[in-house]
């Protein structure tokens, strides 16, 4: 009976166990702060083994690979769900929940120093892009979701302008200095390291005026970057989310849930751990302006 048992033992293909779910996580570009953010939540939480990171253009194709169901979480801006909600009207958005409401991502605008010169008279003019009203009858470079958040401050702010929709930020600042567009949008959480490296005597901030028309979708802020020259530049924001859908499976639910829980649990430590990135400090988890997954 025993050398039955263990030639059945040999013989017989062992039980396996099932194989272990991984979602796919959309980010962004490398060097940005959702990137940084979802690595800082990897050093936490041990659950991130089971999510996988995708390098993207930024939550406008956040959203859609989210919707089409390419991926099973989205770093996105909360103004680009309300343009698909609002705008497109699309149903699919009903089905998407806050896993992790986040920090907020401030409008940067950038364009070339004006240029003053004085006739004959000692009369004196500038030319140029110096504040957002300037940018009525010019060209914007934008990507990603930048693309949706410059078409809103547009209706919103009434300032008429065209929106040259490019690749990337290489992209986009190679327009401006080629003279294919007269400024720049990028909304990224401060302080992004990029924004650190342009160099000063090619590119200044301009403000971004805040108001009634954007109650609700942004908030006011300010630009801190010394190296461009600027104390504070006023600008505007908008919350950015961990979103997901509405999964009801076990396995999901549980790596989800279990996600959710230890970032929450650990929000402390990275807010106050060396390395982390700075944006945290701003974060609550309150589940502003989404559903929660439960």
């Amino acid at each position: 009976m025993k050398a039955l048992a263990l030639t059945l033992a040999l013989t017989l293909p062992a039980a396996q166990a099932a194989p272990a779910t991984f979602l796919n996580v959309a980010t962004g570009s490398p060097t940005g702060t959702y990137a940084a953010m979802f690595k800082n939540i990897g050093v936490q939480c041990a659950q991130s083994a089971y999510l996988k990171e995708r390098g993207t253009s930024g939550s406008l194709e956040n959203i859609d690979l989210l919707l089409s169901n390419q991926v099973s979480l989205a770093f996105v801006q909360s103004d680009v769900l309300k343009a698909k909600q609002q705008i497109d009207q699309d149903p699919r958005v009903e089905n998407i929940r806050a896993l992790l409401p986040l920090h907020a991502e401030e409008v940067h605008l950038f364009a070339k120093p004006a240029v003053v010169k004085k006739n004959i008279f000692g009369k004196t003019t500038t030319t140029g892009v110096t504040t957002f009203a300037d940018l009525k009858g010019k060209r914007v470079a934008a990507w990603g979701g930048s693309l949706i958040t410059a078409k809103v401050l547009s209706a919103k702010l009434g300032v008429a302008y065209t929106i040259l929709s490019v690749k990337d930020r290489d992209a986009a600042f190679a327009a401006l200095n080629g003279g294919q567009a007269d400024a720049v949008l990028a909304v990224v959480g401060q302080p992004a390291t990029w924004v650190r490296d342009l160099n000063p005597a090619a590119v200044n901030m301009v403000p971004v005026p805040f108001n009634a028309a954007l109650d609700g979708i942004y908030s006011s802020a300010k630009l801190l970057y010394p190296n461009l020259g600027a104390g504070s530049v006023p600008t505007v924001a908008v919350q950015s989310v961990l979103a997901t859908r509405d999964f009801k499976t076990a396995d999901k639910k549980k790596i989800l849930l279990d996600y959710q829980k230890c970032a929450i649990a650990k929000l402390v430590n990275l807010q106050e751990d060396e390395g982390m990135h700075p944006k945290w400090q701003e974060v609550t988890f309150k589940t502003w302006p989404w559903p929660q997954y439960k």
